[in-house]
């Protein structure tokens, strides 16, 4: 009786330790998603920037080769990006076995690609406005990194106050986006969860905030109502207030 009341409680401690175990584990791997999403994120935050930086440059109606090629962007980002994370990244890590790696690099990549197409329209003289800017760049970075990476990966901009039906947040978009306004909200403070599909499958969201920089009120300041230089309606926003967010998916 005493041998059979031992194996029970043996087999009781067993399951208990699989249990932490198994809690533990979750704790971890959820938390590494949310780091691999966050870099994403931040590494298309990055590449928004080179752009914003180099806007006039871009649009320069008196110059006609602006060396402005892709891989003088990406060595850009790079930099951005390092000096914001401390982390490297290259475009060979699109072939890594590492998930993290291989998201990030695919993003170098397809940000790369979106501006070596754009070669004739920047270098284009006599051409002020080329319609390259942070958003239309981050959207086609984002459609080319989607496809890339496959089903599970998603990559996009979003707002409240979109343009681009293309930006339209879905219904934990929106609610990510109303709680990053709340006030007393961190700023550059990312959220994420995991959510289940209808087909049972699992995947990791996550959304980082984006706020209005001084580059950003060309376009979206005052006075509100105004169109400005993409034809667009200005919004009326002041700096630092949120502008919307990177969105992100990774299968979990």
């Amino acid at each position: 009786m005493l041998a059979v009341l031992k194996r029970l409680i043996f087999s009781g401690l067993i399951l208990v330790f699989t249990f932490i175990s198994s809690a533990q584990a979750f704790a971890v791997e959820e938390k590494d998603l949310e780091k691999q999403a966050d870099l994403i994120a931040k590494l298309l935050v990055s590449c928004r920037a080179i752009i914003a930086q180099n806007q006039d440059l871009i649009n320069d109606p008196d110059k006609g080769d602006k060396g402005f090629t892709g891989e003088i962007y990406i060595n850009k980002v790079k930099e951005h990006f390092k000096n914001a994370t401390d982390l490297e990244v290259s475009e060979n890590d699109a072939l890594s076995s590492d998930p993290v790696k291989r998201s990030l690099g695919t993003l170098l990549c397809s940000a790369k690609e979106v501006i070596n197409e754009s070669q004739k329209v920047i270098n284009m003289k006599g051409k002020g406005f080329k319609k390259v800017i942070p958003a239309v760049v981050g959207r086609r970075t984002g459609f080319k990194y989607n496809k890339a990476m496959g089903v599970g990966y998603y990559l996009k901009q979003t707002s409240i106050r979109y343009r681009n039906p293309a930006n339209h947040p879905d219904d934990l978009e929106t609610r990510y986006l109303d709680k990053f306004e709340e006030p007393g909200y961190p700023k550059v403070k990312g959220k994420g969860e995991v959510i289940t599909n209808s087909d049972g499958s699992k995947v990791y969201r996550y959304m980082l905030p984006v706020y209005i920089k001084p580059a950003c009120l060309k376009c979206h300041g005052e006075p509100k109502g105004e169109k400005d230089i993409t034809g667009g309606i200005k919004e009326g926003y002041k700096e630092g207030e949120v502008r919307g967010a990177i969105s992100v998916m990774i299968p979990y």
